[in-house]
């Protein structure tokens, strides 16, 4: 969060915010100098002086206290709105980025708790930073029509009670990052126990979970304490110090009166702008201490708001594609596990079944081929009808994996990805992928909402939405890993049948096919363990 990009989000929001701001404090300082003239009519018996201004000291705080609400309101409306454009950048760089690794916990954990506490810690300061300084501006100049000297004074303590933050700054801004910290690792920590929950269950292991998830929390509550005894620190430390700064500008202005260099109303007017002056110093220094220990977070934030798109060589699309060559590609992984391939040549348009036995690196061809994981040895090399080296556009490439993901909205929708254009393609293909049968057991068919959390539709199902999906987006290149593993062999057949009609490329990973499912296939690559 900057101050500058706040700003930009709704300038003329700003401009009203800050004149209100203005308004609001130039009238809680006329009510604090009404209280002299009001004192000094009191004390003359000038029933009438005193009536008027008993009269105008009640409309400045009325005045006051509802141009400070509807500060309220519109700051509220504006840093909702700012705080909206800076979720809307991070899911931005999270969907921008290619192939991203960021755990879901952290996104979750940037989202929600980093930026609730920034608006706490930062924009909720700015504003209070703003009207506390306009506070003791307008309070400073009734002062000064008192008494010129008083100011320097107050000046000078001033400077006292704003330096009191800086000892312990730096810590409450450690603490601050540390709770941060430990709410993202314990979002972490459920989503990874709370995913194999059933397998938990099932195994009778839950005290594990629980105790693991106790641990955490403990500690979440641990920092979160410290970060509120390191505030109550900085803020017993401020109150007194600003006590005693008050007790000295009251002993001051009092010795004046008796001195009569300033009115006996005027007394009780500089204590009550003194109090002002002093309490709001005390607010400005937390509130200083609040925007300095949210530097860390607030980067952090930042870096997930801001990114620039790697620049990479101009991609082709895969219409040119004439053959896919897999030289000498070799993976090691940081386990030990290697895994070696064979040299193979694909032509565009064929239709291949990849088979082999489970841990020959079937799946991890396809996410090799995607550019999902990079190769320790060897090349997978994509050329056009001329025989020329072309760098593909690997999103136009299908991808059907083991576990489909659908999306909130209608099963439609999950086939077209929300392009309502394709929707007649979608209709067509569904039918192809033997998901017809399935929509007619739903009232409202294929534009049946899909419900995430009660999972109304079985494996199989999901599958065929994901199947249809690709073809609709005519892929030349689809790569399925077990595809119809959920779909019962009938199915099965016509389905393979379909897809294997298309011109498209396709490279197919299945256990359970049928000797007649086999032949159907222009040839069969079987992956071998030659680790």
């Amino acid at each position: 969060m900057r101050l500058k990009d706040f700003i930009k989000s709704n300038v003329w929001l700003s401009i009203l915010v800050s004149t209100i701001a203005v308004l609001a404090c130039s009238c809680q300082a006329y009510e604090n100098y009404l209280i002299s003239p009001m004192t000094n009519s009191l004390r003359n018996s000038m029933l009438n002086s005193f009536i008027y201004f008993v009269f105008m000291n009640v409309l400045m705080a009325a005045l006051g206290y509802l141009l400070r609400y509807l500060l309220g309101y519109l700051f509220v409306k504006q840093s909702q709105g700012y705080i909206h454009q800076i979720r809307n950048k991070i899911t931005n760089k999270y969907f921008l980025t290619k192939y991203n690794t960021t755990p879901v916990s952290e996104m979750q954990n940037r989202l929600t708790n980093d930026i609730n506490m920034l608006s706490d810690s930062y924009l909720d300061s700015l504003i209070n930073i703003l009207v506390t300084v306009l506070d003791i501006v307008f309070s400073s100049v009734v002062i000064i029509k008192f008494n010129f000297y008083l100011v320097f004074l107050i000046l000078g303590l001033a400077s006292m009670v704003l330096f009191i933050p800086k000892l312990i700054s730096e810590p409450l801004q450690k603490a601050t990052n540390e709770v941060s910290l430990k709410n993202s690792r314990y979002l972490d920590i459920i989503d990874k126990w709370l995913s194999g929950l059933a397998t938990l269950q099932r195994y009778h292991a839950s005290k594990r979970m629980i105790a693991t998830l106790s641990f955490n929390s403990h500690q979440l509550e641990q920092a979160t304490v410290n970060k509120e005894a390191k505030s109550d620190i900085l803020y017993s430390i401020n109150t007194a110090v600003n006590m005693l700064a008050q007790g000295l500008v009251a002993m001051t202005s009092g010795i004046l009166v008796l001195n009569k260099q300033i009115e006996f109303g005027a007394f009780f007017s500089i204590l009550d702008l003194t109090s002002l002056i002093f309490s709001q110093l005390l607010s400005l220094t937390t509130f200083i201490s609040k925007v300095q220990s949210s530097k860390k977070l607030n980067k952090r934030v930042l870096k997930s708001c801001s990114f620039l798109l790697a620049k990479t060589k101009n991609v082709e699309n895969l219409n040119f594609f004439d053959s896919l060559s897999i030289k000498d590609l070799a993976v090691h992984f940081d386990n030990g596990e290697n895994i070696c391939y064979p040299n193979i040549k694909i032509k565009a348009g064929e239709k291949i079944l990849l088979s082999g036995d489970s841990g020959t690196g079937k799946s991890t061809l396809f996410k090799l081929i995607l550019g999902e994981i990079s190769p320790s040895n060897g090349e997978i090399v994509f050329k056009n009808g001329v025989g020329k080296v072309i760098n593909p556009d690997l999103t136009q490439i299908g991808y059907i994996p083991q576990n489909p993901k659908l999306f909130p909205g209608t099963i439609i929708e999950n086939i077209t990805m929300f392009d309502s254009q394709l929707n007649k393609s979608a209709n067509i293909w569904a039918k192809r992928v033997q998901l017809t049968s399935d929509l007619a057991k739903f009232p409202a068919g294929i534009d049946t909402v899909v419900d995430l959390d009660k999972g109304n539709l079985s494996g199989g199902q999901c599958q065929k939405i994901v199947l249809a999906r690709t073809e609709v987006y005519n892929s030349k290149i689809v790569l399925i890993d077990e595809g119809t593993s959920a779909i019962d062999s009938t199915a099965t057949q016509v389905i393979l049948q379909n897809l294997l009609k298309s011109s498209a490329t396709i490279i197919f990973i299945a256990h359970n096919l049928t000797p007649k499912m086999h032949k159907i296939f222009d040839r069969e690559i079987h992956l071998t363990s030659n680790k």
